[in-house]
């Protein structure tokens, strides 16, 4: 498949790179070509550090020198459209369909008559749903030929705008796996393995500090644990991250009565993070909306049992409903619901937790990049068959319409 593929993210994070590096390799061991766009080389929302050396893909940042958050839409939207018809891709997939440059890459697609793969992690239950933005919604849904999503509800939902089901995809989010593992057991091993680190077992969470995510709640909900248990056998709790509402955390932290018991390390890097995954003794994740959750794809890398919100994108996929599963999803409204969970596992034994933690990185190792390269490489295949197949009609149609007139 010697196929060129134009791919568009805002701004290249660890995780889009992993992804881009598997699927560049991928598209060059069939004589093909990755050209990655990223809108901006900054972005307030998500301050990533990252290196850029040699890669398998054409790397092109549209705006250099410039923060995400700081561009007009009509600049985006003309850029992306410069790029497009200087590189004139064979197919292009884009993130989400309200982006400027997503609707670019949709409109110069629709144009040049070029196969258009939509990815996307939206989930019904993200949002209140309006009738007039999902109508709006499914008209530029159905002029993607495929798509590629992150899970089942993320799938069903596309369905629902419009998407032939037999045109998506799964595996759109996927992390780095193999290297926060390497990562958290290098730590284990260190000889400064515990240092700066709590010197009790401690529940982590790693978050924007949003309302979103739901962290205000969590420390009511830590509270109510901490209050349930003998302070010997209490963990703590660790929230990394930072944000808008750190401030309204940082009061529910000083309300709570275990002010000593939680931790706030701040914003870390990914390199720094795994050292907090490495020796945590639970995950957990309690946000009020969250298409995916790719904090939980490396908290499971790194073996550790999983907490999560019902509303994670991820639950599915990642905390599936067995009975020998790898952890609880539990309602992020619900505080005391909230607080039993934790219960519940602190009151695990070891053995088990770990068990549940082996399973958890056997589950996502089905979830890394490899598997969005395959998942892209797939979409790419349908994507060219439905313009194919439209076409044909296209064709049928106007010359049966010729004939009619030569009657």
């Amino acid at each position: 498949m010697s196929t060129t593929l134009a791919i568009s993210f805002t701004n290249f994070g660890p995780y889009h790179l992993a992804r881009l590096r598997a699927l560049a390799l991928a598209l060059n061991a069939d004589g093909g070509r990755l050209i990655a766009y990223e809108v901006a080389g900054t972005e307030r929302l998500y301050p990533w550090v990252r290196e850029q050396g040699k890669e398998p893909f054409e790397w092109v940042t549209l705006f250099p020198n410039r923060t995400l958050e700081t561009l007009a839409k009509s600049a985006c939207s003309k850029a992306m459209q410069e790029v497009l018809q200087r590189d004139r891709p064979d197919v292009v997939a884009a993130v989400g369909y309200s982006r400027p440059e997503s609707t670019a890459i949709l409109r110069w697609a629709g144009r040049e008559r070029r196969p258009a793969i939509l990815m996307s992690e939206s989930q019904a239950i993200d949002h209140p749903r309006v009738w007039w933005k999902e109508a709006v919604k499914r008209t530029r849904v159905r002029r993607f030929s495929s798509a590629l999503v992150g899970g089942p509800p993320h799938r069903n939902y596309l369905v629902d705008l419009g998407m032939p089901r037999d045109r998506i995809v799964l595996g759109y989010n996927a992390v780095d796996n193999d290297r926060y593992a390497r990562q958290a057991e290098r730590a284990r091993q260190s000889v400064e393995k515990a240092q700066g680190l709590p010197r009790s077992p401690y529940f982590l969470a790693v978050n924007r500090f949003a309302p979103e995510k739901n962290l205000v709640r969590l420390v009511r909900a830590f509270a109510r644990y901490r209050s349930s248990v003998p302070k010997a056998e209490a963990w703590d709790l660790v929230l990394c991250g930072d944000g808008p509402s750190a401030s309204e955390v940082d009061e529910a932290i000083a309300a709570s009565g275990f002010a000593d018991s939680i931790h706030r390390p701040g914003f870390l890097q990914a390199d720094e993070l795994s050292h907090w995954y490495a020796f945590a003794s639970a995950f957990v994740h309690p946000s009020l909306m969250e298409p995916w959750g790719l904090v939980v794809n490396e908290a499971a890398a790194c073996g550790l049992p999983l907490l999560i919100s019902d509303r994670a994108g991820c639950g599915e996929t990642l905390v599936p409903d067995l009975p020998d599963t790898t952890g609880r999803r539990f309602d992020p409204g619900d505080v005391e619901a909230m607080s039993l969970c934790l219960t519940w596992m602190a009151a695990l034994s070891v053995a088990e937790r770990q068990a549940m933690g082996r399973r958890a990185r056997e589950v996502v190792a089905e979830w890394g990049p490899e598997r969005f390269a395959a998942g892209t490489l797939e979409a790419i295949g349908l994507a060219v068959d439905a313009l194919n197949l439209k076409r044909k009609s296209v064709s049928s149609s106007d010359s049966s319409s010729r004939g009619l007139l030569s009657r």
